[in-house]
């Protein structure tokens, strides 16, 4: 970063959601306007449901309203766990430098049914398909899933080992 260049920051929910077969849903996002600090756009690429934490909001009422926006699912169709993960990367949106304080917060389904129609006006533009992914599919995809340490972190909430307190997670 330049001495020029002035950093904002963003808290947002990410969403680590399984259904009752232990698959993880994400979605993919081609949006040019997110590059890394160094303004290299890196192309599409798969991530779990979330976002922004809007000013006044709790983590419980964002990750409710992301869900919604996201997915099409209510959150009486699922269930919130605690907040199992938490890391910080730096990227650009829309050309500012901006630290992305992440939570990751479990959940659980049995709704299978997803639908991309509850989109923002901003996220219509870029969220291209929701999937549901198994452990095996996320560690052979070609394609980019982030955070990159997905598996590894994955592979011990479905055998079970669920953190009770947030654990730090490498989201660069």
């Amino acid at each position: 970063m330049s001495h020029e260049d002035k950093q904002t920051f963003r808290n947002s929910i990410k969403i680590v959601l399984l259904n009752d077969t232990h698959e993880l849903l994400l979605l993919f996002t081609e949006d040019p306007h997110i590059t890394s600090i160094d303004n290299v756009y890196q192309g599409g690429f798969w991530q779990l449901v979330g976002g922004k934490i809007e000013t006044g909001e709790t983590l419980a009422q964002a990750a409710a309203r992301e869900l919604f926006e996201e997915t099409g699912l209510t959150h009486n169709e699922v269930v919130f766990g605690n907040v199992i993960w938490e890391g910080q990367c730096d990227l650009r949106l829309h050309g500012t430098a901006t630290r992305i304080n992440q939570q990751f917060i479990m959940a659980r389904t049995s709704q299978m049914v997803t639908s991309l129609q509850h989109l923002t006006q901003e996220e219509k533009q870029v969220v291209k398909k929701l999937q549901w992914f198994s452990l095996d599919q996320i560690k052979n995809t070609p394609e980019t899933i982030y955070p990159t340490t997905l598996p590894k972190h994955l592979e011990a909430i479905i055998q079970g080992r669920i953190p009770t307190m947030p654990i730090k997670i490498n989201l660069s």
